[in-house]
């Protein structure tokens, strides 16, 4: 049922939480496409082509979503996303299959193809939601699983690309792995646990505080080596955005766990939602209000790129103008026939100053749920977008232009 403002005349017509947790999305998404245009062969021209168009039709939709302001528009943009994360999907397991019989010969490895479809798959799993009018929700178990194993990974992603001479910061990065390791290994035994006897148990609690200090080292470590790469005090390959952008993903992660404490999202402990296709979101949000100021839910997301929650119902003039990404090359009906196959496939925080971090929480966790109370939900669900058959394996009428704004 929508809910209106409570006297305030500031009717909120998207919920900002939800709104700053597809924008984090998109932009991941876009930056996933750059690394697979960067890091595919050079002679996979037709390849690095669509991951280019997958880049601008992603950049594409974040502007959108810095201009939404009312439920329709947004509605259109999940109905939207979805159309065009379905195509990302399938092409970036199409790249999988092929990394896994030798037949890309990409720099980058099949566990990199795999994690950013899971990635994906999470974000689908977020936007389906939202299109069916529903708030998100977590099981605390599968969502540890979930980050923890990203967080193992990129410590492997960070360790394969950092020069053998480094040897000191290979020493670091040798004991994130092994660390990291053992906790997915951990997350993924409670999931066991849980899921036969869902209750409160205290040494998972625990366990989530141990996950959430190990985390706060490795996002810092992250920070350390992007610093580094961008002042040219690290040898590697490791792009700066990549290094970014792994940060970003552990800053979003502290971000779940502390709302996950702190009550802001509803905890679901019903065994049978361990069955569910998608892992850690689920229904609906808790809804009770706390505290009465609302600031800047973007601060607490932490990464670096979403804009105010004013800013995004108020000052809706950007300096952007439709069209103005360039447009796909034309494709030759001979690599048209190459795709035709039948393989698929921010300021550190210390941890002596704990009181310090969880008074900014507090802050920042009473914000989110303010401005989750002041807003208008969609009444029903948008009908999907029709798509046409067509012969490319990742699905749909593709390729296709994209990256266009709809006037």
């Amino acid at each position: 049922m929508p809910r209106h403002s409570l006297g305030t005349g500031n009717v909120r017509p998207v919920p900002p939480l939800d709104l700053e947790e597809v924008k984090f999305w998109l932009h991941i998404m876009e930056e996933h496409a750059l690394f697979i245009k960067t890091g595919l062969p050079f002679d996979k021209p037709d390849l690095i082509e669509e991951a280019a168009a997958f880049e601008r039709e992603f950049k594409a939709l974040y502007v959108r979503a810095d201009k939404i302001t009312s439920e329709k528009k947004f509605a259109e943009l999940i109905a939207e996303s979805m159309e065009s994360l379905k195509e990302f999907i399938r092409y970036k397991q199409l790249l999988l299959g092929w990394s896994l019989t030798n037949k890309l010969g990409s720099a980058l490895p099949p566990l990199f193809f795999d994690h950013v479809i899971r990635e994906a798959e999470y974000f689908m799993a977020i936007l389906e939601k939202l299109h069916a009018c529903k708030r998100l929700a977590v099981v605390k178990a599968l969502e540890a699983d979930f980050w923890l194993r990203l967080m193992a990974e990129h410590t492997k992603f960070i360790g394969n690309r950092i020069d053998p001479s480094e040897r000191s910061l290979l020493d670091v990065v040798t004991g994130y792995q092994a660390e990291f390791d053992n906790l997915s290994m951990q997350a993924r035994d409670y999931v066991s646990f849980l899921a036969h006897k869902p209750t409160d148990l205290p040494a998972f609690d625990r366990f989530l505080q141990d996950s959430r200090v190990a985390t706060l080292r490795l996002r810092d470590f992250k920070q350390a080596v992007h610093e580094m790469i961008v002042t040219n005090r690290m040898l590697s390959t490791i792009p700066a955005a990549m290094a970014d952008h792994v940060r970003r993903e552990a800053d979003h992660f502290l971000l779940v766990l502390s709302m996950m404490e702190k009550g802001v999202i509803k905890v679901e402990k019903d065994a049978v939602v361990f069955k569910n296709k998608y892992p850690g979101i689920f229904d609906t949000v808790a809804e009770e209000k706390i505290g009465d100021k609302l600031i800047d839910p973007a601060e607490f997301l932490g990464s670096g790129r979403e804009p105010k929650a004013e800013e995004v119902i108020d000052n809706i003039e950007l300096d952007y103008t439709p069209g103005s990404e360039r447009e796909p090359l034309p494709i030759s009906e001979d690599a048209k026939a190459k795709w035709d196959v039948t393989d698929s496939a921010e300021e550190t925080v210390s941890l002596e100053g704990d009181t310090k971090t969880e008074v900014v929480e507090e802050v920042a966790v009473k914000a989110k749920v303010v401005a989750a109370e002041q807003v208008v939900l969609p009444s029903k669900p948008v009908t999907e977008p029709k798509s046409k058959q067509g012969k490319y394996k990742w699905g749909g009428n593709w390729p296709r232009q994209l990256g266009k704004l709809k006037k």
